[in-house]
């Protein structure tokens, strides 16, 4: 795989991560889902199957193609730059990969002998995708060019049209 093609498709799971996970918090108000419907459960839970699994391409599956350390312009400097963007600690970030890893391997890939699923946290999820686009929008702007500019900004827009579909799924 050429450099354009990591970037373009790291560059798409940071956006297809974003916003599933917006689309995911759109379902939830006050600690309960909108919809009693099959349909919206259902839907609500691949969305967030989905940014996990986008996620974990970026940033918890070392030897993935589309891994961090394969795109970013300087990776010894990346860790320390996400970190401080993000509020989060080296050993909190790390505990995050493996929670997600453990999401996806015992209960999307496999449903494993667990019972209680416990969905990862999705503010560092989305705040270290942010981070990587903006990275990567930056360095490689000709190979993101259809892509959209702001990632937090894409968020706030997918979480707002989902927020408004949701209430009316009831």
């Amino acid at each position: 795989m050429n450099q354009r093609d990591r970037v373009r498709g790291a560059g798409l799971l940071c956006c297809h991560c974003v916003r599933n996970s917006a689309y995911y918090r759109a379902g939830w108000r006050d600690g309960h889902f909108v919809s009693q419907l099959d349909f919206w459960r259902n839907a609500n839970g691949n969305f967030i199957d989905i940014a996990v699994l986008e996620w974990c391409k970026l940033f918890a599956d070392r030897n993935g193609k589309h891994h961090w350390r394969k795109v970013v312009p300087d990776p010894d400097g990346f860790l320390p730059g996400l970190f401080g963007s993000i509020g989060v600690s080296e050993e909190a970030f790390n505990s995050l990969c493996e929670e997600t890893r453990t999401y996806r391997d015992k209960f999307i890939a496999h449903l494993d002998e667990g019972r209680l699923m416990h969905i990862p946290r999705l503010n560092v999820i989305i705040d270290s995708s942010i981070f990587l686009y903006g990275l990567i929008r930056t360095e490689y702007q000709q190979f993101l060019g259809d892509a959209p500019p702001d990632l937090r900004q894409f968020y706030e827009e997918r979480l707002a049209e989902a927020t408004g579909v949701y209430p009316n799924a009831t």
